[in-house]
């Protein structure tokens, strides 16, 4: 169901022990909703996955275009820091 745990987040820990968030598929199913609302991807579309596997933004990037049929491209490890590695995978798999 969408109360169903679809991941754990781990928060900086400013207290000094880092926290662990669930979140449920509803929620990322709504996120990515909106998203698409508010910048509709098609079948079309290719999206840079950039965000390193850590932070919880990649699994918008990743989920989003998979919801939709947009195909993804992978930046090498390490790529999301050399802005010349962004841009030659930008233009090699022609990020839209």
């Amino acid at each position: 169901t969408g109360e169903n745990l679809a991941y754990v987040m781990y928060t900086s820990g400013s207290t000094g022990n880092p926290k662990g968030v669930m979140i449920e598929h509803h929620s990322v199913i709504n996120y990515l909703e909106w998203m698409q609302h508010k910048y509709p991807l098609s079948e079309k579309d290719v999206v840079l996955q950039k965000t390193p596997f850590s932070f919880d933004v990649s699994v918008w990037e990743l989920f989003w275009s998979i919801h939709v049929g947009a195909s993804v491209s992978f930046l090498p490890p390490g790529g999301e820091k050399d802005p010349s590695i962004i841009a030659e995978v930008i233009k090699q798999h022609q990020v839209t």
